[in-house]
């Protein structure tokens, strides 16, 4: 029975089949309905608004630049000129010469030093003055400035080039003659030309300079006239009030102002002196010829006075 039993469970298994699975159905997605589209609008034209003209800007015409010798200013004279020159070379090369000359038989420390204040000297005078006042040491003596054709002070570069002609032109003189000895010698490379080549530029701006000067009607140089700079006499005004250290510098143009009365004084007194030695030659030459005159009268009168004693002896 237990077999039975058994047996009849496991047809009982086999027969019982499993339940099929209910199928998913799918769900019908929706249609989209068509929309008409909008037909795209009409631009409307707008009507374009008037800008109003803006008024154009007037252009302000330029007042022309002035140009030549500004009105109420002189130009300096000669005088002035070389005053101003010897100031100059005594305060630029005075120490520096004394230095050049120590070198050639004693190097020491006293050289060194007049060198250190020879070049301190020059570039105060060449440099620091012009860019402060316009003027270097002998134009405050002589009382002398550079301006341009309105009347105003002229460019510190202007004045240091013009003021720096001349001391370039002794460097330059110094580069040649010691570059050039060197020329030949191929251990020294290419320094003897190099510095021979810009002695020479130093020298021919010096004589460029000088004929610029020399065919000038105001006695422009080559920096002066590129810069429009005249060279005048300075007239102190009620308004130009230095003080202090300047004061003393414009108090050195009464030195010059000094000088200048005696160099006139010594042309007036010359030429009152030639005056009158010309009237002695000439009452000198008067009476000569007086005398000259007189005696060939007196030659001339002796012939006739003996004719006419003869014609008198020969009527009686």
């Amino acid at each position: 029975m237990g077999l039975l039993d058994k047996a009849g469970g496991a047809s009982n298994t086999t027969e019982v089949k499993p339940k099929a699975k209910a199928k998913a159905v799918a769900k019908a997605k929706p249609v989209a309905k068509a929309v008409p589209k909008a037909e795209p609008a009409t631009p409307v034209a707008k009507e374009p608004v008037a800008k109003a003209a803006k008024p154009k800007k007037e252009r302000k015409a330029r007042a022309p630049r002035p140009t030549g010798l500004p009105e109420g200013f002189e130009i300096s004279n000669k005088l002035d000129r070389t005053m101003s020159w010897f100031i100059n070379f005594g305060w630029n090369f005075g120490v520096l010469l004394a230095a050049i000359f120590m070198m050639a038989g004693d190097t020491s420390v006293v050289t060194t030093i007049l060198l250190i204040v020879a070049i301190v000297m020059i570039i105060l005078n060449v440099i620091v003055l012009p860019i402060k006042t316009g003027r270097n040491l002998g134009q405050f003596v002589a009382r002398i400035k550079f301006v341009n054709s309105s009347g105003e002070k002229s460019s510190s570069f202007q004045g240091m080039l013009s003021n720096s002609v001349g001391i370039l032109a002794l460097f330059g003189l110094l580069f040649v003659t010691v570059s050039t000895s060197q020329l030949g010698d191929k251990d020294a490379g290419a320094g003897p030309i190099v510095w021979t080549s810009i002695g020479a530029i130093f020298l021919i701006l010096y004589v460029v300079n000088w004929q610029f000067a020399r065919s000038s009607q105001y006695n422009q140089g080559l920096y002066d006239v590129l810069f429009g700079a005249y060279l005048v006499k300075h007239v102190p005004s009620k308004d130009e009030n230095a003080s202090g250290f300047w004061a003393k510098f414009e108090s050195m143009g009464d030195y010059g102002d000094k000088f200048a009365a005696r160099r006139e004084a010594k042309k007036v007194a010359k030429s009152e002196k030639a005056d009158e030695s010309q009237e002695t030659n000439d009452k000198d030459t008067e009476s000569s010829g007086d005398k000259k005159t007189k005696a060939k009268a007196k030659a001339a009168a002796k012939p006739k006075a003996k004719a006419k004693a003869k014609a008198k002896a020969t009527e009686e």
